[in-house]
């Protein structure tokens, strides 16, 4: 069977990218910050508490043989308070993971004439997931052992805390409708994470630097830069030094042109199918009854995204996919059998579609961020086009942004094609975050 978009633990573990894990540039300021996290934090719970003799192994097994120093590993699930694209206020969760130096690194740095070890922050936002058993703290809780993949390279490997949101229907707040690629509420989410964190770092005598980091695949690329934008806006008590959005549907509206097409064959009709649902629900103007095709009913939908299915159950539920049969909706069905023929021609025609307007108003290619910016993505990603990179990096190099554009072939890629890894979005997220995580490790280092 194939399996979900999501990133795979054991793939993400395979990276060969290496992060100095005694690197000792610049690593900004640890000046005290007012705190802006206490409208915010809920609560937390430890989870995995891990010294660095055992991550050292977790390491040496999974990332780098060659490691010889690891970060010690402190899981929590921070509860928080957010509000929704509604306004409606909502308890979210997200895992926080922090590193702890060992007394050999302090002493290493102490040597060199350094401070002390300070905690630079990454705000790690995670692609598609459509199961709530995938949201990061189920993942850590699950295993039972530090499991989170992204975690265990920012932190145990290369020192960062990791701020890693569930998302709003997913975690705690299981049971509210997720707001796919919907900026404001994505981007409010993980902003009041990163502040519930900082506030829980700061009252547990955490030494924060105060620089913020910024990445995530996907969907996740697409919550990094909304975000991005919010923090550059809202959040004075950080020093945003580098966002790195990976493979982000960040124009909205031309990647729908694209999809809303009777002729068009769909290549993973679950994103489309979410997309619907997230936008009937949020805005008042988008009507699913009059989008989709009418043999699915909203029962349907609301079985399929009720936070208990993956992919290939989705589709089915939909009827896009037959798995008895070898057909589990990837490149199997027309774009008609999702949508409406009246809708999509409508869309095509009607330059004043409610949803499309929606659209627009959920672009995220037209600011000016100040911050660095790296746009990272594989040349031949069959899901995101890697257009929607390039495009948005030349319309932000026209603007005079600090902006890289890293294009990953497919041939450099750690998990390539097969019957179960057909998709190279998927199979690139390992690759993408080995750059981004390397990206940052050279700016806390002084190094960009």
């Amino acid at each position: 069977m194939i399996e979900s978009m999501k990133s795979s633990s054991r793939s993400l573990l395979a990276l060969s990218m290496v992060v100095l894990l005694s690197a000792c540039g610049s690593e900004g300021t640890s000046e005290n910050k007012i705190d802006t996290g206490s409208e915010q934090f809920v609560s937390a719970t430890l989870i995995d508490d891990i010294n660095a003799t055992t991550m050292l192994a977790y390491i040496k097994g999974a990332i780098d043989p060659n490691a010889t120093n690891a970060f010690a590993y402190k899981a929590v699930k921070i509860t928080y308070n957010t509000v929704n694209e509604d306004n409606t206020p909502v308890v979210a969760s997200g895992l926080l993971v922090i590193p702890k130096a060992t007394d050999a690194y302090q002493a290493y740095r102490a040597s060199q004439g350094l401070p002390p070890f300070s905690v630079s922050m990454i705000c790690e936002n995670h692609g598609t997931i459509f199961a709530d058993s995938d949201a990061p703290t189920k993942q850590e809780v699950a295993n039972g052992r530090p499991d989170y993949a992204t975690a265990i390279l920012m932190t145990g490997y290369a020192g960062f805390a990791s701020i890693d949101p569930d998302y709003i229907g997913f975690g705690d707040s299981k049971g509210t409708v997720h707001p796919y690629i919907i900026k404001k509420a994505s981007a409010r989410a993980s902003l009041d994470m990163i502040k519930a964190s900082m506030k829980y770092m700061e009252d547990n005598g955490i030494m924060l630097n105060h620089q913020l980091y910024i990445t995530g695949y996907s969907e996740g690329g697409y919550i990094a830069m909304a975000t991005a934008q919010k923090v550059e806006n809202e959040l004075d008590s950080v020093n945003l030094m580098g966002v790195a959005p990976m493979a982000g549907p960040y124009n909205v509206k031309d990647l729908a042109d694209i999809e809303i097409d009777e002729t068009r064959t769909m290549v993973y009709p679950a994103f489309l199918a979410d997309l619907t649902y997230s936008y009937d629900h949020y805005y008042s103007d988008v009507n699913m009854s009059e989008i989709v095709n009418p043999a699915i009913t909203s029962s349907q939908f609301q079985l399929a995204f009720n936070g208990d299915f993956d992919t290939v159950a989705i589709h089915t539920i939909l009827g896009l996919a037959d798995p008895l049969n070898g057909d589990y909706g990837f490149y199997t069905h027309k774009a008609s059998e999702l949508f409406s023929t009246v809708f999509i021609n409508d869309y095509q025609n009607n330059a004043n579609s409610p949803i499309k307007s929606r659209f627009e108003e959920n672009n995220l290619d037209n600011w000016i961020p100040r911050s660095k910016m790296n746009l990272i993505q594989c040349i031949d990603d069959e899901i995101i086009p890697f257009s929607e990179s390039n495009n948005t990096y030349n319309k932000f190099l026209a603007n005079g942004v600090d902006v890289t554009l890293t294009a990953i072939p497919t041939a450099i890629l750690s998990q390539q094609q097969d019957a179960t890894h057909p998709f190279v979005h998927a199979n690139c997220g390992t690759t993408a975050y080995g750059a981004a995580v390397k990206w940052f490790a050279a700016i806390r280092n002084g190094d960009i």
